[in-house]
């Protein structure tokens, strides 16, 4: 299922190519994006992401608060105590945007909260619980999600976050896909850069 051709809610913006594991009927926004009430924060994915199957997106209009005695939601009991209440909204714990980089790879059951910012090319284990932001291309798992590594090291990543492939055109994919999937990393990367001085003399 690819997330562009889904109804998303007015806060979710997502990129092109994003491919989610489950069943075409899937609703991506109801069933995966949980608490969300557009005008709290935004769920920003970028480009070719991929996502596993009951992958859940927190956003903040799960929160409580936190800095008075009960967190109870006590209007949920009586809508009069909206009138009671000793807090206002801006009392709320209010997290930033959620923001998913590009060629992002989200593993089965996992869980991303609130305002995490997820780094391009980063991998999340199955039944990670993220709670911190993700470097670009590091991979964590567990819970809560913590760094098991890099996937490369960090002058290739630096390269890479630079050299932003997912930002060529849809056209150019013939040439890219026996680039990125090939396994000599450094003889993929003399030619990427061969074909970027090619495309920047075209332009």
């Amino acid at each position: 299922m690819w997330l562009e051709e889904q109804a998303l809610a007015p806060n979710i913006f997502v990129g092109r190519h994003n491919f989610y594991d489950a069943e075409p009927n899937a609703d991506f926004a109801h069933q995966n994006v949980l608490y969300n009430r557009p005008g709290h924060n935004r769920l920003i994915i970028g480009s070719f992401c991929s996502f596993a199957q009951n992958v859940r997106f927190i956003m903040s209009a799960a929160n409580h608060p936190m800095n008075t005695f009960s967190t109870f939601i006590f209007p949920e009991l009586d809508r009069d105590f909206i009138e009671e209440l000793g807090m206002t909204k801006a009392d709320m714990p209010i997290k930033a945007d959620t923001v998913i980089g590009n060629d992002v790879w989200i593993g089965r059951h996992a869980v991303i909260m609130p305002g995490v910012h997820i780094g391009d090319g980063a991998v999340i284990g199955a039944y990670a619980l993220v709670t911190k932001d993700v470097p670009a291309y590091a991979i964590v798992g567990g819970n809560p999600a913590k760094m098991i590594r890099s996937r490369f090291d960090q002058a290739t990543i630096d390269w890479l976050e630079a050299f932003q492939w997912w930002q060529y055109p849809d056209t150019m994919l013939d040439q890219l896909v026996p680039l990125l999937t090939k396994v000599d990393t450094q003889a993929a990367r003399k030619q990427l850069e061969q074909l970027a001085k090619q495309q920047a003399l075209a332009s």
